[in-house]
């Protein structure tokens, strides 16, 4: 979700209010946020299932959302991010090295977690203490970018909330801080979100607002939102499953022309005839028209089966995430074989790499602006190719057959 203000309310009359009004469009998509990071750690909605009293309420969640994202997030990244400018190989060999000290490499693996994750990561650059250039990844669900109203979609001003709890874990205020370029406003938060007090303003050494969003795609989706309802299903079959065999351990014990069962001593009691039934294992029946059997419910395995195997096969195949488990990816299969089981997981990536680069590029805007003002090797961000090279499965025997019939 792309927040959009029109520019003139970044006059000093008009700022607290495009903050407070975007921080109200932000919290409406909070709950969303929330659910989506409850999923990646394994937390889904059965796991707030309840049931009636007595019946048993196994709550399985299987990681398919993590699943999702750390493979997405990897074949993206398997190799850190290549940067080459033909034309300034020293800048871009100065800009590597800049990179390496601001912890930038580490910030893009979170970030791509993140992306694939909240369909949307968010980055700060900025000056630490110590005068040193730093690349943070941000979450997602605390900071985001306000852009202007036009086709460009410029940057007007990044936000960053840092809430405050008491010791109930209960929201409090916090502080907000926007980053416009060349400086930073901050303001203390009531605890519905609002604004309040005097602002406080301070320097940031970049002309550009220095926090930067990368999207997954145009909609900002995560790679798991579109799955979630067949995550859910495979997570209430299995649960259920489980409680079915939970429930056939404590299955009704039916008499048929018996009317209770008591001891010798008592044969009113019901209660002492059933410990004493538990305890000894038999049971006598009055006459040869009686019987006992078992009231169970005899789930048909085989349909439960099939119908859990289609409910992962669905979710692979709308999420693109190949099964690695499968029998189809076994050790024995060619390199070529294995890069079309992965031609949608590969079209997909390409994708998210096209928006994951721009990102790339705005930071790199930031990192050549403070190149410049510390006397480093020019870069000019617009001119870098900016490469994510994936490391995939090669056919050894073919390369090698095809150099010997070559030579």
């Amino acid at each position: 979700m792309m927040i959009t203000r029109d520019r003139k309310w970044l006059g000093e009359a008009g700022i607290e209010k495009l903050l407070t009004g975007a921080m109200r469009e932000f919290q409406q998509g909070q709950y969303r946020l929330e659910r989506l990071a409850r999923y990646r750690q394994g937390k889904s909605d059965i796991m707030v299932r309840e049931r009636p009293e007595g019946l048993p309420n196994t709550r399985m969640s299987h990681g398919f959302a993590r699943y999702i994202s750390q493979v997405s997030a990897g074949y993206l990244l398997s190799q850190p991010v290549h940067y080459q400018d033909d034309e300034r190989p020293e800048g871009v060999k100065a800009l590597c090295a800049l990179y390496a000290r601001a912890g930038a490499e580490q910030a893009d693996t979170q970030l791509a977690m993140a992306q694939a994750s909240f369909g949307r990561a968010v980055s700060l650059t900025y000056q630490s203490a110590a005068g040193h250039m730093k690349v943070a990844c941000l979450d997602p669900r605390s900071a985001f970018v306000v852009y202007d109203d036009t086709v460009e979609h410029k940057p007007l001003m990044g936000v960053l909330m840092s809430l405050e709890r008491d010791a109930l874990g209960e929201t409090k205020g916090g502080n907000a801080t926007v980053y416009l370029p060349g400086r930073c406003l901050n303001w203390r938060l009531t605890g519905g979100f609002e604004p309040a007090g005097q602002v406080q303003e301070i320097a940031q050494p970049f002309s550009h607002v220095p926090m930067v969003e990368y999207l997954n795609n145009e909609e900002a989706h995560s790679d798991f939102e579109e799955v979630m309802p067949l995550i859910d299903a495979y997570d209430l079959l299995g649960s259920d499953r489980v409680n079915d065999r939970a429930q056939f351990a404590d299955a009704l014990l039916v008499l048929t022309g018996v009317i209770g069962i008591g001891t010798r001593e008592n044969p009113t009691d019901h209660r002492a005839g059933i410990r004493k039934l538990r305890q000894d294992r038999t049971l006598s029946l009055p006459d040869s028209d009686a019987k006992a059997e078992w009231l169970v419910k005899n789930p048909a395995e085989k349909d439960i089966d099939v119908l859990r195997l289609a409910l992962a096969a669905d979710i692979h195949k709308f999420s693109m995430t190949p099964d690695f488990a499968d029998e189809r990816f076994a050790g024995n299969i060619s390199g070529v074989a294995i890069r079309y089981k992965l031609f949608c997981l590969d079209q997909k990536t390409r994708l998210k790499e096209r928006w994951f680069t721009v990102g790339l590029r705005e930071r790199a805007r930031l990192a050549a602006e403070w190149m410049a003002k510390n006397g480093l090797p020019p870069v000019d961000a617009d001119e870098l190719t900016i490469s994510l090279r994936r490391q995939l499965p090669q056919d050894q025997t073919n390369q090698t057959q095809m150099k010997m019939e070559e030579r």
